[in-house]
């Protein structure tokens, strides 16, 4: 029997795929629909619910989905995020022995 190694499907928003937070993009590439008919249908499910319940369940699904981590987000432009800078060799830094200063 072979062993097949199997990547666990995760659920999250999209960074190449997306409108406002890339919520519908996310499930599209979780399900394998085309994001754009899942977009419709919970515009058409908002609709019908009187708009609110719709927004507030895409605000908490933005705020609970994590991002694509493969994907660049726009978060990325804002600093290393925890990670450490590799350390700079010794050689790279020049240091001057005896300096004198003369004020004229």
């Amino acid at each position: 029997m072979q062993m097949r190694s199997k990547q666990k499907k995760r659920l999250t928003r999209s960074a190449s795929n997306k409108i406002l937070a890339g919520v519908m993009g996310g499930f599209g590439a979780y399900f394998g629909i085309n994001p754009n008919y899942i977009r419709i249908g919970f515009v058409i499910a908002a609709v019908i619910s009187r708009a609110f319940p719709g927004i507030l369940i895409y605000i908490l699904l933005a705020v609970i989905m994590p991002a694509d981590p493969n994907k660049p987000t726009w978060t990325n432009m804002f600093g290393n995020h925890g990670q450490t800078p590799p350390e700079k060799s010794k050689q790279d830094r020049k240091v001057i022995h005896d300096v004198d200063e003369h004020d004229n």
